[in-house]
């Protein structure tokens, strides 16, 4: 290999290794953003800006990556809930969730928040009809209650000290020893 070939091989690896750095530090950048516009949203929400808060949550939008992106629709949709716009908010609470079963699964704890947030919805866009057991809210909170509950037990059984061993210790429940 001569010089100028090795020159023109160190050249590319340098030019490949930079655009590499580069991405990375855009990516980073762009994360490190996200979440700097989404905090001053989340500051104007807490202080009844709505108008503040939804600027900054949509600016905060295109730079949501796949995992954050759900969370910025929900952050939106309460935005919208919370001045009234119920069917832009309830769009997306939708989006948000089909987002989150997509990258989670159907069954995942991070999906509570979110069936709770539409749910809730639900009963104030049809305060009448959220009271019957198949309605949209009721198999929300119903589905969002599951999941807690499973999750609950399962966190149970990893501790040592949980339901089966308090009955161990006490006889399997049986009193008068």
């Amino acid at each position: 290999m001569t010089n100028i070939e090795r020159w023109h091989t160190s050249w590319r690896w340098a030019v490949a290794v930079g655009w590499l750095v580069g991405s990375l530090t855009d990516v980073s950048a762009q994360e490190g953003r996200w979440e700097r516009v989404t905090a001053l949203g989340v500051q104007a929400f807490a202080q009844g800006d709505y108008a503040e808060a939804a600027r900054q949550f949509q600016a905060a939008l295109p730079l949501a990556d796949v995992g954050s992106l759900a969370i910025s629709f929900m952050h939106v949709a309460a935005v919208y809930d919370a001045q009234g716009q119920y069917p832009e908010a309830a769009l997306l609470y939708r989006r948000a969730l089909v987002l989150q079963e997509q990258s989670v699964g159907p069954d995942h704890p991070q999906l509570v928040d979110v069936l709770e947030a539409s749910a809730a919805l639900h009963r104030k866009m049809h305060p009448v009809r959220s009271l019957l057991p198949w309605s949209p809210a009721s198999h929300m909170a119903a589905r969002a209650r599951r999941i807690r509950e499973r999750e609950e037990r399962a966190l149970l059984q990893d501790v040592p000290w949980g339901p089966r061993d308090a009955r161990q210790v006490l006889g399997d429940g049986a009193g008068g020893e």
